[in-house]
């Protein structure tokens, strides 16, 4: 089994500097290493060919330095590195970085192509379904677990909000992997010394076939406008040395002092109801792609449609939303429309009965060459990201992934903000190809209140001939009870690796009191006794509660950058030396979290708001 694995050489992203008066990002003396991700690939490939036999091969598009990310991979146990390296590259956007890519894996006949789910400097998601697209393979995205059933199919499980996925595709194929998929063990010393000196061959983009006018900025659809800087402000008031009882009365005097506990202020914000009136469907249309989930639209699409409202009225155009299903599928047309929608465009077709790559993409790409929409906006969910990546590159298209917020410019133009290096950096990003296309993040855009009964145009669209290459095996329900909560939950719990398996449960009187919703770090998401679906920061997900308040856990900046958004952020650790005590959170407090959460439970208990 030849086995090729896309490696991406990034700044270590805790480490990175900003330059207040100049805005920009100061790369000088901050190291680089291999994306996490991408490391896991390459884990899980040596591990495939330490069955089956063949080779593993890592690639890398990136500046000289990327050389030693190759080398790290090849002392890990990749057979042999490859280099893209050419100045023509600098500027590329993932249409461009995919176009080289692929290019480049079209050169050897690779049975497996393995990426990581994302890169943590941009966080897209994007490189793999493009490259798969251009390619004309069938893709797998966000795989937790990968294994081979023979030499020529693999068994993915893949994690959604509310299920586990079993899928299998025939080889060859592309993988992005994501947490869960094997370790990421560090090579020693002496391998380290012995890959270094290896050779590893250069590309340039010349020996690809491809000219200057296909990478770089001329060969990239979509543009950075500028950076806007966010820097976190927080620094934390330690409390220590004194008994859990009067830590906890601490904890809630700062708590009252912030207004966090006022009752009003927990309420469910009343929403804006939906325009009264329709738009007619004529004009350029902003379109929502709609996500179901078990009892219908998921709360992403509600939000989409808001905001879609706001792109649609500053162009003059009209909201229309997609949505595809089983036959019966028109009943969800009517709450759309009360959300928002002006028009639904409905697929009602059992191709379509259930997410594939294959059928949605076909359909979606269709659709939008006849009807040319100003915009379409997909949910940056599992389902979201995979079908953005391939529609994009089947038509050319500039792709910005993640977004968390929209602005229109007196010309017209759309802005698509962008986090990047763990939200860090905001980048307004702006598309030369029409229509612009965006996936964006959950609980970043207020959904309307309904209005039953309003009136929108409902019309059909076809679902094109198409193969679905990747086979359904198995759905497993999970628990979504936290799940779907978070992105509206007002008070949230970090559950640390300190506080174990068996320590869960003297948590529950304080999420109860609270009504909170359980997050995890990576570890105890590895750790297996909570779900990964839970998992918080840099390789999990966002979240923007009021009040956090994470337990025995040590407050890394890879778990704290998903609650950048957060309100008042509570930790509680015995170990002095933990991150917590340094910055990133507001209070950290220095005890042992077993006698402060029952203390800090009876103060809050105490409070009249409660």
């Amino acid at each position: 089994m030849n086995i090729a694995v896309c490696i991406k050489w990034v700044p270590v992203v805790s480490r990175m500097k900003f330059d207040r008066e100049t805005r920009r990002i100061l790369r000088e003396g901050v190291p680089s290493e291999v994306n996490n991700w991408d490391i896991v690939a390459v884990q899980r490939a040596t591990e495939l060919r330490a069955e089956y036999g063949g080779t593993v091969t890592a690639i890398s598009m990136g500046p000289p330095q990327a050389r030693d990310g190759l080398a790290r991979c090849i002392a890990q146990g990749a057979d042999q590195g490859l280099h893209i390296n050419d100045p023509a590259l600098a500027g590329s956007d993932t249409l461009a970085t995919s176009r080289v890519l692929a290019a480049a894996l079209r050169r050897e006949p690779y049975d497996l192509i393995l990426f990581g789910n994302f890169s943590v400097d941009a966080d897209t998601g994007q490189v793999g379904p493009e490259v798969a697209e251009m390619l004309g393979l069938a893709q797998i995205t966000g795989a937790s677990k990968l294994d081979a059933i023979d030499a020529k199919t693999v068994r993915v499980e893949r994690n959604l909000d509310d299920s586990v996925q079993v899928l299998e595709v025939s080889l060859p194929a592309i993988v992005t992997v994501a947490d869960g998929v094997a370790s990421d063990p560090f090579p020693g010393r002496e391998a380290l010394t012995a890959a270094k000196e290896r050779d590893i061959p250069v590309l340039t983009i010349a020996d690809l076939g491809l000219k200057p006018s296909d990478v770089g900025a001329d060969g990239s659809p979509t543009w950075v406008s500028e950076i806007r800087i966010q820097e976190s402000s927080r620094e934390p008031l330690i409390i220590e040395e004194v008994p859990a009882s009067e830590a906890a009365a601490q904890v809630v005097a700062i708590l009252k002092q912030r207004g966090v506990l006022n009752a009003a202020l927990r309420a469910p914000r009343d929403l804006t109801p939906a325009p009264a009136v329709a738009r007619p469907p004529t004009g350029q249309g902003v379109w929502v792609v709609a996500e179901l989930g078990r009892s219908g639209p998921r709360p992403i699409t509600y939000e989409l449609l808001a905001g879609a409202h706001f792109v649609a009225q500053a162009i003059d155009g009209h909201v229309a939303s997609l949505l595809l299903g089983p036959p019966g599928i028109t009943g969800v047309a009517a709450d759309l429309v009360a959300h928002g929608a002006d028009a639904v465009l409905i697929a009602e077709d059992e191709r379509v009965a259930e997410y594939s790559t294959d059928a949605y993409a076909a359909t979606l790409a269709s659709a939008i060459q006849r009807e040319n929409p100003y915009a379409v906006f997909l949910p940056s969910t599992p389902d979201g990201r995979d079908l953005a990546g391939r529609v994009a590159a089947r038509l050319g298209l500039g792709l910005t992934g993640d977004c968390i917020g929209l602005e229109v410019d007196s010309e017209g133009n759309l802005a698509q903000l962008k986090p990047a290096f763990g939200g860090s950096v905001i980048a307004p990003i702006y598309s030369k190809t029409l229509p612009n296309m965006a996936t964006i993040r959950p609980g970043v855009l207020q959904a309307f209140a309904p209005i039953n009964g309003r009136d929108g145009a409902i019309l059909e669209i076809d679902v094109p001939p198409v193969e679905n290459r990747v086979r359904r095996i198995d759905a497993r329900p999970v628990d979504v009870t936290d799940v779907a909560d978070l992105d509206t939950a007002w008070a949230i719990i970090g559950v640390g690796n300190g506080v174990g398996a068996n320590g869960v449960t003297e948590l529950t009187a304080l999420r109860e009191l609270l009504d909170a919703r359980y997050v995890v770090t990576r570890d105890v998401a590895d750790s297996g006794w909570m779900p990964r679906q839970l998992q918080v920061g840099l390789t999990g997900r966002s979240v923007a509660p009021s009040l956090y308040i994470g337990i025995a856990l040590r407050g890394d900046y890879n778990h704290l950058v998903g609650l950048q958004r957060a309100g008042t952020l509570v930790c509680v650790n015995n170990n002095r030396h933990a991150s917590i005590f340094r910055g990133g959170v507001d209070i950290a407090v220095l005890a042992d979290w077993h006698e402060f959460v029952p203390a800090l439970t009876s103060a809050l208990r105490a409070e009249m708001d409660f």
